[in-house]
């Protein structure tokens, strides 16, 4: 197929009902991606109408999207199916926006993923003592868990429990929690509690290095590690005395990908997703995978990686560390990195136009 195809953005605010064809918005976007799309509009643009369309990506923010806007957008995707590709199909939207939908089909495909105990509030209502022996319990089995809710990002809704916590302690979480699941109810019915084992880190040094892979139709297309001392943390918690693990981990990811190429490909596949960023540690020699998101976002899709400080130096430094982390200064060229994502959408969707 030698001329250039069109995508058709489509997400809770666009696409749907009166605002079908407002798509100016475009939902979750990254930092120079509407640039990147411009650079690669030789070969892929986008319409503002569906029925032009050869690829159709959803675009939403998981933690945002309630069970009705699901619904509306599996409507106006009904008719598309059969002659055009989706990307993000809503259709395995619960498969990763549940954590507990998601580490049950990880289970079911072979993969390891953390130990957990999911809690509905009316389980919790019916019978406290009882899910806080359970909680005990858990905490006796692995030393360490998370309590959070299942269905948001950014360590939100996020409680580290150890063997020190009283039955006062476990039950204040759980009521904490039991509320903000209440409030998330009537918009997202899933919303529960989940009891999540903790992974401890491997290394003697107690860092945790976080890995995370890019997928695009079946193939990973890029990836960084990030690491850091603290229980919970995001990439923007990492500082100065993070750095010299930091470029040592991201030397050796290639080889780490390579290694786990298979189980992180069947980590999409299994939750029935075509495109994604999936977070997974290492244990034993083992990928142990956490998270499924469809979009890639965060502070390294905006800003860079680590504290203001750790930036400063990376960009600093480019010319010297370059050649040892290329990984990281190409997802760090955001427009380039997004032409050659869309190019590579182009690429896909020829493909299989052509087929």
């Amino acid at each position: 197929m030698s001329s250039k195809i069109k995508i058709y953005f489509i997400g809770r605010k666009q696409g749907i009902g009166h605002r079908k064809w407002r798509l100016s918005h475009l939902e979750n976007r990254r930092k120079d991606e509407p640039q990147g799309l411009i650079d690669a509009s030789r070969k892929i643009e986008q319409t503002r109408f569906i029925s032009r369309a050869n690829v159709i990506w959803v675009r939403i923010r998981p933690e945002f999207t309630t069970d009705v806007e699901v619904n509306k957008i599996k409507k106006r995707l009904k008719k598309e199916r059969e002659e055009k590709i989706i990307i993000n199909d809503i259709d395995s939207f619960y498969n990763y926006d549940s954590k507990n939908i998601t580490f049950q089909l990880w289970k079911k495909a072979g993969l390891e993923c953390p130990n957990y105990i999911s809690i509905s509030p009316r389980k919790l209502e019916k019978d406290q003592s009882h899910i806080v022996t359970l909680i005990q319990e858990f905490i006796s089995i692995h030393d360490k868990i998370f309590l959070r809710t299942n269905n948001e990002t950014a360590a939100k809704g996020i409680f580290v429990l150890d063997s020190n916590c009283t039955q006062k302690d476990i039950l204040d979480k759980l009521f904490f929690l039991k509320n903000r699941c209440l409030s998330f109810k009537s918009n997202r019915m899933g919303t529960n509690i989940l009891s999540v084992e903790f992974i401890k880190p491997e290394n003697k040094s107690g860092f945790i290095d976080l890995y995370r892979a890019h997928i695009l139709f079946g193939k990973i297309i890029s990836y960084y590690v990030v690491t850091s001392k603290l229980d919970v943390f995001h990439n923007k918690d990492m500082c100065m005395d993070d750095l010299e693990r930091f470029i040592t981990l991201n030397q050796e990811i290639p080889n780490i990908i390579e290694r786990f190429k298979e189980q992180i490909l069947l980590g999409a596949s299994s939750l029935g997703c075509n495109i994604g960023a999936i977070e997974f540690f290492i244990r034993d020699g083992k990928p142990i995978f956490l998270e499924f998101n469809p979009m890639w976002g965060g502070q390294a899709s905006k800003t860079g990686f680590g504290s203001d400080e750790v930036q400063g130096l990376l960009s600093k430094q480019k010319s010297n560390l370059v050649k040892k982390i290329p990984n990281i200064y190409s997802f760090l060229d955001y427009r380039n990195y997004y032409q050659n994502l869309y190019e590579k959408i182009y690429d896909n969707v020829s493909r299989t136009l052509t087929d």
